[in-house]
């Protein structure tokens, strides 16, 4: 096996390892944030977090995949990036701050945004604190540091969220734990990339910072795009429906699609952009990793999105309480959605590791030109869930899209594609069944809808899955034991874990 092959390898086991270490915690902190704030506090925030997302792409001037893809000296990049992003972000802090009441008229919050917005503007300015060094860490494959860089950001939102709640301060109980977790961030990943090279001054070379520009700036548009196509939906609740709605229809994406989020963009996508950067003049090879990759994505967001979805009405009322009954329907439209936006999601490092980050913005055209027409179409009759369903339909339109684009780059993987993914959806459909007849008998068992038949629902289920997958994708559950020996180097203490080809090879 090739050296960047394991290294990317243990890059996303300590990803992965992270990320499921860290994601459970995270989101039984969340469910008890819930419990005890209401959907109101989280429409609020989460119209304040429309405009500031927006923000901190802009600043960003698309530096962090620059900065991960540049051939040029990486000291003056990284001076010139972190020189140019401080600019923008206190500058757009300064601005949100100064035009917050128009701003909250816009996003739909009124008056009570106001506030809100203000004291989170300073969030601009602390994202602009770390990206240059988490692209860094990027850049050498330091996927370790990185993820420790979120584990204590993540927690420490929310327990601060979950005392202020207790103490009774409502909505600011998320504001002042969102400010925490990003100057945290910031700190941890200033402390783990030494030396400080992007606060060393150098003298300005125009042709390095055009050319860091020419490639910043469409992946930045790309990036303003994807993030006004992932929000604009959130606004025209928030305008139409209100606050309330806002909070049902955004607890219920973030909550269905974190854990894709987590194995794609998290995972996938930081590990293997810098990868596929080094492979970028290499097609045939980037051809198998992007296919690889892609099999991996169905793996685990299969079981993860179909299983989300059929245990909706279970698992609501029992995590969250009855204030959230209501998101339901909602809640199984999205989970069922988080298994087309992770194709889309894994196809955007194959644009910018070969220097094409045009097609991530033709994209998110694409999933706009879509998805605005249909959200307008059924918000009426149907709304929040109307909204959800557009949002789905759009996105299913926009992963057929990027599988075409990343197609022209890489001559037939999209057939390839579709036929990997059979068996996944194969086995999600045994599990569905599974789950269907079981479920009953389960709630029976335990004595009504509780935890425990929750958590009977849920084994059933992921053995059901493990079952299918062992038989029907046996040589790829041998391929990653193998690569897991080999990548935490079980294989130098222990040979005999290892197959005897492998051994026989050494």
């Amino acid at each position: 096996m090739s050296n960047l092959k394991i290294r990317a390898a243990r890059g996303s086991m300590y990803m992965t390892a992270i990320s499921f270490g860290l994601r459970p915690i995270s989101m039984l902190l969340s469910i008890l944030v819930a419990r005890l704030l209401t959907p109101e506090d989280f429409g609020l925030v989460a119209l304040a977090m429309i405009l500031l997302n927006a923000a901190n792409l802009i600043t960003d001037l698309g530096m962090r995949p620059g900065i991960v893809q540049t051939k040029e000296d990486i000291e003056k990049v990284a001076y010139y990036a972190f020189v140019m992003v401080m600019a923008a972000s206190m500058a757009l802090s300064a601005l949100i701050w100064l035009f917050a009441p128009p701003l909250a008229n816009v996003l739909g919050g009124g008056a009570e945004l106001v506030p809100i917005l203000r004291a989170m503007a300073i969030l601009v300015t602390f994202d602009g604190l770390w990206i240059v060094p988490e692209a860094l860490l990027r850049r050498d494959l330091r996927f370790k540091q990185r993820g420790f860089s979120q584990i204590p950001a993540e927690l420490a939102s929310t327990i601060i969220a979950i005392v202020m709640a207790l103490m009774g301060f409502g909505v600011w109980s998320l504001v002042v734990g969102q400010l925490a977790s990003e100057l945290l961030r910031a700190i941890l990943l200033w402390s783990y990339y030494r030396p400080w090279i992007w606060i060393k001054p150098k003298k300005w070379d125009k042709e390095i910072v055009h050319g860091m520009l020419s490639f910043g700036l469409p992946s930045m548009g790309s990036g303003v795009l994807k993030i006004f196509s992932n929000q604009v939906d959130t606004w025209i609740v928030g305008r139409r429906l209100g606050p309330s709605s806002v909070g049902l229809y955004n607890k219920a994406f973030n909550l269905t699609t974190r854990l894709s989020d987590m194995l794609t963009a998290s995972v996938f996508g930081n590990v293997l952009f810098p990868s596929y950067a080094k492979m970028q003049d290499d097609k045939a090879r980037l051809g198998r990793a992007y296919l690889k990759s892609t099999k991996m994505v169905f793996l685990i967001i299969v079981p993860v999105s179909v299983g989300l979805a059929i245990t909706a009405p279970l698992l609501v009322p029992v995590l969250l309480g009855p204030k959230w009954l209501a998101m339901i329907p909602i809640w199984q439209v999205f989970s069922l959605y988080g298994l087309t936006r992770p194709i889309s999601t894994n196809s955007a490092p194959i644009f910018l590791a070969t220097g094409q980050p045009k097609r991530n913005m033709t994209a998110s055209l694409v999933l706009l030109a879509t998805m605005l027409p249909l959200i307008f179409l059924l918000i009426g009759p149907y709304g929040t869930v109307g909204v959800a369903v557009a949002v789905s339909l759009a996105s299913t339109i926009a992963m057929l899209f990027n599988m075409f684009q990343v197609n022209q780059i890489l001559p037939g993987t999209a057939i390839k594609t579709f036929v990997q993914g059979l068996p996944f959806f194969v086995a999600g459909a045994l599990m569905t069944l599974g789950v269907v007849l079981l479920q009953g008998p389960i709630v029976n068992l335990t004595g009504g809808e509780n935890l425990s038949a929750l958590i009977l629902v849920i084994i059933a289920a992921a053995l059901i899955y493990i079952a299918a997958i062992l038989v029907l994708q046996r040589p790829l559950v041998l391929e990653l034991y193998e690569l897991t020996i080999m990548a935490l180097g079980f294989d130098k203490r222990w040979p005999r874990l290892l197959p005897a080809r492998l051994r026989t090879g050494k």
